[in-house]
């Protein structure tokens, strides 16, 4: 049987961000100082005898955001914080420009429409799915996640105009 990823667990979500990294699991392991075998077993969902430590999964998202996949690391920190009905974002800069608040205004419009879009098609045959579950609660996620950015974006603002 396949194992089926979800995003929104953070050992799928380790696993998944770590092909990411450029050249896959075995750079990653390379620039971890370990064989890529152990690093496979570490982030494997069947091996019992092997996991990543706290100081790994924060190198291993260190590494990620140093090779331009970002997104990945914040993939794995979300999954994380969502797991235990937290959520987490990364704070703006000291400054802030009007351009950056009304991107992000549009940024949450974006993402409110992609929840009313694919709830309403979940919604269709009165039921939803494990996949259209799934969907939904990254939505949900993204949208919560854009309005605390706004509201930190609008913090810095009011600061800046005192």
């Amino acid at each position: 049987m396949t194992h089926r990823y979800n995003e929104m667990n953070p050992g799928d979500a380790l696993y998944m961000a770590a092909r990411k990294y450029p050249g896959g699991i075995e750079a990653l392991a390379s620039r971890m100082g370990m064989p890529a075998g152990v690093l496979y077993k570490k982030l494997g969902t069947k091996v019992d005898s092997h996991h990543v430590s706290y100081d790994e999964v924060s190198a291993i998202i260190d590494f990620l955001t140093e090779a331009g996949q970002r997104d990945m690391a914040e993939l794995v920190i979300n999954s994380f914080c969502w797991r235990h009905d937290h959520l987490a974002f990364e704070l703006p800069q000291q400054f802030v420009t009007d351009e950056q608040l009304f991107d992000q205004v549009l940024a949450i419009v974006q993402q409110k429409g992609d929840l009313a879009k694919n709830l309403s098609q979940a919604m269709k045959d009165g039921r939803i799915c494990t996949q259209e579950y799934d969907q939904l609660e990254r939505d949900i996620q993204t949208c919560i996640l854009g309005l605390l950015k706004l509201r930190k974006k609008i913090h810095i603002k009011h600061v800046e105009s005192e």
